[in-house]
């Protein structure tokens, strides 16, 4: 079972069929604690049916429902044209169903902030596993790098000057919890590597502050998060705080 199929089999639970012993479902819930990416989308879709099923509970079921059904006519049998077949009907009805939940479900996430710790976990954990991030555009052309993330609209920002001359590695671009994140990589001084992550700042929950980098270790990761006007920025590397800092 991939991450994919463990999605779908996940879509399938309710929170209030978590305690489950069939194999598919504990299958699926056991790659929940092994993925963290797909940890995040667990908790998010939970999220989702908790609060739908909460917004379900306010309707109230009209006392006289039954009696106005069985006192209405009865249904009159309906035959299918022979041009618009059975199966072609159910297809229309599935795909209608289907296009309705991806939007709505799109939209519920988007509208969700990202925590500050589900964007670490998300972007040091998941992007940078084993410091190889897979990129989808190689280039030393900072210019390039730029053009190449705004032909896709994902987020861009003001880089810190001093890393105007420091020679890109590549870019990609991710979606967190629904909101899109630009990933470029530098080649510091020494050949490691710095990773600047770019996301809208209101797509978080407490963005970083706008005064001064925030410098810290988080784990084996030395990083500094800031924001400006728009964006917010996290820089990760597994140099020294010191070689961080002259970044900056």
């Amino acid at each position: 079972m991939d991450r994919n199929d463990a999605k779908q089999v996940l879509q399938a639970l309710r929170p209030s069929d978590l305690d489950t012993t069939q194999p598919l479902f504990a299958q699926a819930l056991a790659m929940v604690e092994s993925d963290p990416e797909l940890r995040i989308w667990w908790a998010a879709q939970q999220d989702f049916d908790r609060k739908v099923a909460a917004k379900l509970d306010l309707i109230s079921v009209p006392a006289d429902l039954r009696a106005n059904i069985l006192a209405t006519n009865k249904i009159e049998p309906f035959t299918l044209r022979p041009f618009f077949p059975f199966w072609l009907a159910a297809a229309a009805v599935v795909a209608v169903l289907c296009a309705v939940s991806t939007s709505f479900h799109a939209e519920y996430l988007a509208s969700q902030h990202i925590s500050t710790d589900a964007f670490h976990d998300a972007t040091l954990n998941n992007f940078l596993q084993n410091n190889q991030p897979d990129l989808a555009m190689i280039s030393t052309d900072h210019d390039k790098v730029r053009a190449w993330l705004k032909e896709r609209h994902a987020p861009m920002g003001h880089m810190p000057e001093k890393m105007a001359d420091i020679p890109t590695v590549g870019c990609q671009k991710y979606v967190v919890q629904g909101h899109d994140v630009s990933l470029v990589c530098f080649t510091m001084a020494d050949g490691k590597i710095a990773h600047l992550f770019i996301v809208r700042r209101d797509a978080m929950q407490e963005p970083p502050l706008r005064s001064a980098p925030d410098v810290r270790m988080i784990g084996n990761w030395a990083t500094a998060s800031w924001s400006d006007e728009h964006m917010s920025y996290m820089l990760a590397t597994q140099d020294s705080l010191d070689s961080l800092r002259q970044l900056l």
